[in-house]
């Protein structure tokens, strides 16, 4: 055996595949999600960091302090009323068919006296 056939029957490297496109395609979409991910984690912090430092300098100058003391100062600044608000009789009417609240109850809420809420659940019965 010469040293030509000795080289050529010697294990020869793997031949080198080649890629093919839909690997490639693959490949370069994971990267791209790989970088958007890293992008966004990177906003993120900077976003929680720009945060932060808005938040101590607040509290540097004493922001929060003064809001609760304006707060405590002015009391509630917002309170919700219904503009659509049914007539005391009505309302009692209404309480007395669709509830079981006390006579009392009914009275305070409608601002109406006990006896009216009383005379106004005898004149709701069916007659007998």
């Amino acid at each position: 055996m010469s040293l030509s056939e000795a080289a050529r029957s010697g294990s020869e490297p793997d031949p080198v595949r080649e890629e093919t496109p839909f690997e490639r395609m693959r490949r370069a979409r994971a990267a791209a999600r790989a970088q958007a991910f890293r992008d966004s984690e990177r906003r993120a912090e900077a976003e929680r960091e720009r945060f932060r430092a808005a938040w101590e300098e607040a509290l540097r100058r004493g922001l929060d302090r003064e809001e609760e003391r304006t707060r405590r100062q002015s009391g509630p600044s917002f309170m919700w009323r219904s503009r659509r608000r049914l007539e005391p009789v009505q309302h009692a009417t209404v309480l007395l068919n669709e509830t079981h609240l006390p006579f009392a109850e009914i009275a305070e809420i409608t601002g109406l006296d006990r006896y009216a809420v009383i005379g106004l659940k005898l004149k709701l019965r069916d007659a007998v």
